[in-house]
């Protein structure tokens, strides 16, 4: 008996979501995959001097987990009616920790990601390469798709 494939499909909403998921769809529809969408919130880190921002920040953050994951939702919705293969999650933490951590956990066979190419030297240098991270330090294979800012 052969092993479902699994796909991690990581979503940051200033990439073109609807586009990776539709790529996203191709590569587990030839492969009878199930989908497990991710968008990871980044963690505020946590001092003892400025607690009051904190739980602010703490109040922000868990709306932001649930119309992050309404949003989710309804991108899948709008993509494909008949693959229902897909999980949408939502983590908090270090974004290129929680995509390795989600991957291990659910033991995912690939690992999906779009790659906003900065242009210029300058911000490319700058910008924090989540894509490239994860490239460099998974056990998984990684697909990444360069996609254009919406």
């Amino acid at each position: 008996m052969s092993k479902e494939m699994k796909i991690l499909v990581a979503l940051e909403f200033v990439e073109n979501p609807q586009e990776i998921l539709k790529r996203a769809l191709s590569v587990a529809s030839k492969y009878q995959a199930r989908i497990y969408t991710l968008h990871v919130i980044e963690e505020l880190p946590r001092q003892a001097f400025y607690y009051d921002a904190y739980k602010i920040w703490e109040e922000f953050r868990d709306k932001a987990v649930k119309e992050t994951i309404e949003k989710m939702s309804s991108y899948i919705k709008k993509l494909d009616s008949k693959f229902n293969d897909i999980e949408p999650m939502i983590e908090v933490g270090q974004t290129c920790d929680k995509i390795l951590e989600v991957a291990d956990k659910l033991d995912v066979d690939l690992i999906i990601l779009g790659h906003h190419v900065q242009k210029g030297v300058i911000r490319h240098l700058m910008h924090d390469h989540v894509c490239e991270k994860v490239v460099r330090l998974s056990k998984r294979p990684v697909l990444t798709f360069n996609i254009e800012p919406e």
